[in-house]
């Protein structure tokens, strides 16, 4: 029998475990196997007034350091350099304005955030531009466990490209974006790109509770608020969620947030008057559900949700005042196959818009806007027709227009949708695929909800198929569904525990 020798090597931060891993492994004598017993360093409070001194202060940081930064402005490449920085999971390595807001990163420079992991950015003002062969304010470089939170990005324009976060990097995972006011983009690029190394995504990112707003129209193509992916990831899985974000007047591009890679989750959003929406542009099997569209109904090319690729799901969304397409699931220039990865392809394939492939649109409620939901399109070179979706248990309430749009002849099945006060269908649909009646919704906490004598309650439609692709549990409010109702709201008397976000929900100052 062969004997286990374990040896327990106690070490005082992650560095010395990267140090002392080849060492300790391979040249112990009858070590079999090495547990590392990482103890947590006392936590140690550096305050720092000048760039000198936060340049010195981030070379001798260990774990459970914060660096407390006095109001100010702090410049230079080599201050803004976090490189090869490694903190531990309760004991980070923080650095953080004394004064929120009043600690300035400025200057032509990036804050670098590279190979490091379990590193903490609070409170901080980024104005610096980037450089010339960096067009990038923020940028995590191979690193992991990093958490930007409660800054302001306030970059002014420089009229180049320029992306204000960039997420990228061999190994970049785990990363937190959180409650960080990112306002007045009017430089081309992306707000926020999130990308990875080689074909891998990176994986496990959250974005949540921060505040986009006020991104300038731009006639350019790329200029997402939110870019998660890249076309040569759109078979890799993402696992990232954006989450509880608000998103007012983003009018960069009409691809609000555009995802270009597979397994991501969007939800629990609020998007307010944007020109533009959500769109799956490249990428499988992601799922879009509970977040909020409001446009003005006044605005042109206010959005709501747009698909390609396969097995991706939309539900308890609600939606009003679009003022074009709430939903579609487009017509594809490009046929990707049933399992999304053809055997053959070209780079130029990968950036085409691909066939839809058994999308589920289950569950959302539409109201007083232009279009419904379209399935298809009216474009000749857009051959591809979606194929084998689902359109089940959706509210369209619209005065005017084309309630469900069907641009193309499809397989899709239809079953239990309500339609009421527009054109119903521009095709033959049957009463039990779409019925005319009136939902009977009533005006609560601002939202077109059921009201007690709705003939949506109840009459959701049961399919063990459709259930193997989504079972909806809870609706836009967070309440549990019963019987289950159709539309994004199920009649309930219980608290509501997801509702629109105000600005005062996310950003810096949100608890």
């Amino acid at each position: 029998m062969t004997m286990l020798s374990v040896t327990l090597f106690p070490v005082t931060s992650y560095s010395a475990v990267e140090n002392q891993l080849p060492r300790l492994a391979g040249d112990t004598p009858g070590v079999t196997d090495v547990v590392y017993n990482v103890e947590p360093e006392a936590a140690r409070e550096v305050k720092v007034s000048t760039s000198t001194q936060l340049e010195r202060a981030i070379a001798q940081a260990t774990a459970g350091t914060t660096i407390v930064l006095a109001d100010g402005t702090y410049t230079g490449s080599k201050a803004l350099l976090i490189s090869g920085k490694h903190g531990i999971k309760n004991s980070p390595i923080t650095i953080k304005a004394a004064n929120r807001g009043r600690a300035i990163l400025a200057g032509a420079d990036v804050l670098h955030i590279v190979r490091s992991s379990h590193i903490v950015v609070e409170g901080l003002k980024i104005t610096n531009t980037g450089t010339d062969t960096r067009s990038v304010a923020v940028q995590l470089d191979g690193s992991n466990n990093v958490q930007l939170t409660r800054n302001t990005f306030a970059v002014p324009a420089t009229g180049k490209k320029l992306v204000w976060l960039e997420i990228k990097g061999e190994n970049s995972s785990h990363n937190k974006i959180d409650r960080n006011d990112f306002n007045g983009k009017s430089d081309p690029a992306p707000v926020i790109a999130s990308s990875g190394h080689g074909d891998q995504m990176s994986q496990h990112d959250v974005i949540e509770y921060n505040h986009f707003r006020n991104v300038a129209f731009s006639k350019a193509n790329g200029n997402e608020t939110i870019r998660l992916g890249l076309s040569k990831l759109s078979f890799s899985e993402g696992h990232n969620k954006v989450q509880y974000n608000l998103f007012e007047n983003c009018d960069g591009d009409l691809e609000v947030v555009s995802v270009k890679s597979g397994k991501n989750d969007v939800r629990y959003n609020t998007f307010i008057n944007n020109r533009g929406g959500l769109t799956a542009r490249h990428g499988h099997d992601n799922s879009f559900y509970g977040n909020f569209f409001f446009g003005d109904g006044v605005k042109e090319k206010v959005l709501g949700i747009r698909i390609y690729g396969n097995d991706h799901k939309i539900y308890n969304n609600y939606m009003e005042g679009i003022t074009g397409d709430a939903i579609i699931l487009d017509s594809g220039r490009y046929d990707g196959g049933s399992n999304g990865k053809p055997p053959q392809y070209t780079p130029e394939d990968l950036k085409s818009h691909w066939r839809v492939y058994r999308a589920t649109v289950v569950n959302n409620t539409i109201v007083n806007s232009k279009v419904g939901i379209t399935v298809g399109s009216t474009n000749t070179e857009k051959k591809y027709v979606p194929t084998g979706s689902w359109i089940a248990n959706n509210i369209v309430a619209n005065k005017t227009g084309i309630l469900y749009h069907e641009a193309s002849s499809t397989d899709t099945v239809f079953k239990g949708n309500i339609g009421f006060g527009g054109t119903l269908n521009n095709a033959s649909r049957g009463p039990s695929e779409i019925v005319t009646v009136n939902p009977a919704l009533t005006i609560s906490d601002g939202l077109h909800k059921l009201s007690a004598n709705s003939p949506a309650i109840n009459k959701a439609v049961s399919d063990s198929k459709l259930e193997q692709r989504v079972k909806v549990t809870d609706d836009m409010d967070g309440q549990l569904r019963s019987k289950t109702d159709v539309g994004a709201d199920e009649f309930s008397n219980a608290a509501s525990s997801r509702k629109p976000l105000k600005a005062s929900d996310v950003g810096p100052s949100s608890s």
